[in-house]
């Protein structure tokens, strides 16, 4: 005989598996209270082939792993994270793939007329248009330029120059505006440290474009560590922060930055951007800044910074993001030390969260939600005693079964304390359940008097297990009175009813209840109700 109980969920920092689902990461979570969902694809810079495996991670605020995707091996994704019209994206070859609620992939986007796409940076605008990066390849004549080999070498007199280009497409995917660097920029504007082969030129290496308060566009070239703001109207360059041609006076940061990524406006007004600190060699330690712009006086005013360690730089990688409680989510990039990917924290510098691989893994970027615009259908887990062993069962209908111990079937015994939770397939995905913690082996379901449930004496089931239609039929008109609920055991109200004494019996419409077990309640009593 099955006892079948209510199910309390305890959420806890550790995220121990011992299937390896997704690489092992440690993540610390310094503030109890936590919710939202984090946004990431740790990926191994470089790539060493082989058996490593790129994916896709959501987390939940307590560092529990929500969702995953695994690539194949190879195969490099990032970007993954969540737009404001409900979509999600990710970049894979260039491309960009738009995803719904399910992880069903709805769309996709890349540069026309040619443009090479790049991968870097897509951002949905508000009229449903799409701003892309992307790339061409330009034969110059390079031998006046001494800018190679990091020792003054002059460049190919046919070199091939990779020069970035901006394009906005419309929701049909015609090109609306197109912006190219070889148009704007001169040549020597590039950091010569950033210059290896004379030959194939990495020339502006565009890393983030995005849309300001005011309709223009702000773009950060990566190799003439500077942001550039451009005109949407005529395509002129309005001004020029940081790198050669700086037209900014800085104020509280002389050292400027080098080789930044991710410029974004955020609500105050200000500009904030991951500084690596690296442009070949060390400059300075990698830092988040927020600099306070006066864009008719042309200062830059670093109104809040935050460096990790003075002696941490990063190689590549990297964004910043300001969350609405004034918190920052940091994510590192490619570190010269230690495994940290990103953390969050407040103004004074304190930790809210913070995520490590085992693997000195990293994330192009990182991002985090405080709640997602759709509703996440994640599998229950029941909890039960047969015959004095204790179970864990997932609800049925789903293709496969992946629990944290390994095991593969629906249903698991219970051998140890830790915390247990199940992935089944969504989408090219998996989707987790909400975590079972096991405290107690003698009792990891929690019996008590209070939470057992079994058939009560005031009414009956029949048929049961049932198809569409239940009948529930109380043993004393004069008590049958009330609202009938019908529960999944996760605790999910699916119906709720008002029954009266007149008849005795009251019709249950079950139909549209998923397969599996659930719980009948009429005030103090209850009974379980199998749904074929």
């Amino acid at each position: 005989m099955r006892i079948f109980f209510f199910v309390a969920f305890t959420l806890v920092a550790a995220c121990p598996i011992s299937a390896q689902l997704y690489p092992p990461f440690q993540a610390q979570v310094f503030d109890s209270t936590a919710t939202g969902y984090y946004f990431l694809s740790p990926v191994k810079v470089p790539n060493p082939g082989g058996a490593f495996r790129n994916h896709h991670l959501i987390l939940d605020g307590k560092g529990h792993v929500v969702y995953y995707r695994r690539f194949p091996q190879g195969v490099t994704s990032g970007d993954f994270k969540l737009h404001p019209n409900g979509r999600m994206s990710y970049a894979l070859m260039g491309r960009f793939f738009f995803m719904d609620s399910t992880f069903t992939v709805m769309d996709s986007a890349w540069c026309q007329n040619g443009v090479f796409p790049d991968g870097h940076d897509v951002q949905l605008l508000p009229n449903g248009h799409f701003l892309l990066l992307g790339f061409e390849n330009i034969t110059m004549d390079l031998s006046t330029y001494p800018f190679f080999n990091q020792n003054g070498s002059p460049g190919s007199p046919n070199a091939t120059v990779k020069s970035g280009v901006i394009q906005v497409l419309d929701a049909a995917k015609n090109v609306v505006f197109e912006w190219r660097a070889i148009d704007h920029y001169d040549f020597a504007d590039v950091d010569p440290k950033q210059l290896n082969s004379p030959v194939n030129v990495d020339w502006t290496h565009f890393n983030s474009v995005a849309q300001d308060a005011d309709g223009n566009l702000l773009v950060s070239p990566r190799h003439f560590n500077e942001i550039t703001k451009i005109s949407r109207s005529d395509g002129s360059i309005l001004w020029r922060l940081g790198g050669k041609a700086n037209q900014f006076d800085f104020l509280n940061d002389p050292a400027q930055f080098v080789a930044q990524h991710d410029a974004r406006r955020i609500a105050n007004g200000n500009l904030t951007l991951f500084d690596n600190g690296f442009n070949g060699q060390p400059i300075h330690p990698a830092a988040a800044k927020e600099y306070e712009l006066d864009e008719s006086a042309l200062t830059a005013d670093l109104v809040w910074s935050h460096v990790e360690n003075p002696d941490w730089f990063s190689r590549a990688l990297g964004n910043v993001q300001r969350l609405d409680n004034g918190n920052t989510l940091i994510n590192y990039g490619w570190l010269n030390k230690g495994n940290i990917v990103f953390n969050v924290v407040d103004t004074g510098g304190d930790k809210a969260f913070e995520i490590s691989f085992d693997d000195t893994l990293t994330s192009y970027r990182s991002f985090f939600y405080p709640e997602l615009p759709w509703q996440l259908d994640r599998p229950s887990i029941s909890c039960f005693q047969n015959n004095g062993q204790y179970f864990l069962e997932a609800e049925s209908g789903h293709d496969s079964y992946s629990w944290s111990d390994g095991s593969t079937t629906q249903t698991i015994p219970i051998g140890a304390a830790g915390t247990y939770f199940v992935f089944v397939p969504i989408g090219q995905g998996f989707v987790s359940s909400e975590p079972f913690v096991v405290e107690d082996t003698d009792n990891p379901c929690g019996i008590s008097p209070a939470t057992e449930v079994e058939p009560g004496p005031l009414f009956s089931l029949t048929p049961n297990p049932v198809g569409d239609i239940a009948v529930l039929r109380f043993s004393d008109k004069d008590h049958a009175e009330g609202i009938v609920e019908i529960a999944g055991l996760s605790g999910k109200k699916w119906l709720s009813q008002r029954v009266s004494a007149a008849t005795g019996e009251c019709t249950l419409e079950v139909e549209q209840l998923p397969p599996g077990v659930y719980i009948v309640q009429l005030g103090a009593y209850t009974a379980k109700l199998i749904k074929l």
